[in-house]
């Protein structure tokens, strides 16, 4: 069995997760990246993404995050994160409304239309819906 370190999830309303992990995988800004116990000190930022939880019972836990910064040291993980969901609580059919939504308001692309703003709604839609697939599939 792999060695296990402390992992968080922090939201600015409250301790989101915390558990004794074995890996987790998280969306930095260039790319996925990978931690386990004992890892180098670093902080970096985090993108919407799929953070995917290894737990030391060998169970998966995913969330899905609209972005954050992370803190790695050798026992423990910090993710300070605007909003993150575990897959089991997000609601699909709000999920799908709000990727039409935002789809609707890119298609129309009006003078009042924020374009950023839509880009980021569908996004975050779209992650919201990959993360959910992975422990409800259709």
């Amino acid at each position: 069995m792999d060695k296990v370190f402390d992992l968080e999830i922090i939201t600015p309303l409250s301790v989101l997760y915390k558990a004794k992990i074995q890996h987790v995988r998280l969306p930095g800004v260039a790319g996925y990246l990978g931690i386990k116990a004992g890892h180098e000190p670093f902080v970096t930022t985090l993108t919407i993404g799929e953070i995917k939880a290894n737990l030391e019972n060998n169970d998966v836990k995913y969330f899905a995050t609209s972005g954050g910064i992370v803190e790695v040291l050798p026992n423990i993980t910090t993710i300070l994160v605007e909003t993150a969901e575990e897959a089991t609580e997000i609601n699909l059919e709000r999920a799908l409304y709000a990727k039409e939504r935002a789809e609707r308001r890119l298609a129309e692309k009006t003078t009042k239309t924020d374009i950023n703003r839509a880009k980021l709604a569908l996004a975050k839609a779209e992650n919201r819906i990959k993360v959910i697939k992975k422990v409800k599939p259709e």
